[in-house]
């Protein structure tokens, strides 16, 4: 008998592109007014918000954020795909997982060289 391993409380990777695993401060508004808050990872697909105020799935939301290194901010929007309101899944704290949309081709160009020389970094300090 086969089991779904999300059953069995085990983790499952369903992310499509690498991460940088980051600590940088975000801004991000659904409303009238921007909250800033932390992402705590980022692909050229989306990121993570540390937030103790989720969403609900599928909510738009505008982003704005500059990544290490740049001094032009990165602004977009995002749709709310994955939430931990109550740090019920693992290890993950609190927050949002945005799925970038209309994302311009220069910030996803930024987004992935980052991500790539965050991965070179770790890969060349590591002993394996």
């Amino acid at each position: 008998m086969t089991g779904d391993s999300d059953t069995n409380n085990q983790f499952v990777e369903r992310r499509e592109h690498p991460r940088a695993v980051v600590k940088i401060e975000i801004e991000f508004k659904y409303t009238i007014d921007f909250v800033t808050s932390y992402m705590l990872n980022i692909s050229k697909g989306g990121l993570f918000i540390k937030t103790y105020e989720t969403l609900p799935l599928n909510t738009i939301v505008f982003l704005r954020f500059t990544l290490p290194g740049d001094t032009k901010p990165i602004e977009t929007a995002g749709k709310v795909v994955w939430c931990n309101a109550r740090e019920e899944k693992g290890y993950f704290p609190r927050g949002m997982g945005i799925k970038f949309l209309k994302l311009n081709s220069a910030d996803a160009e930024k987004i992935k060289k980052f991500v790539d020389e965050h991965l070179a970094q770790i890969q060349a300090r590591s002993f394996l």
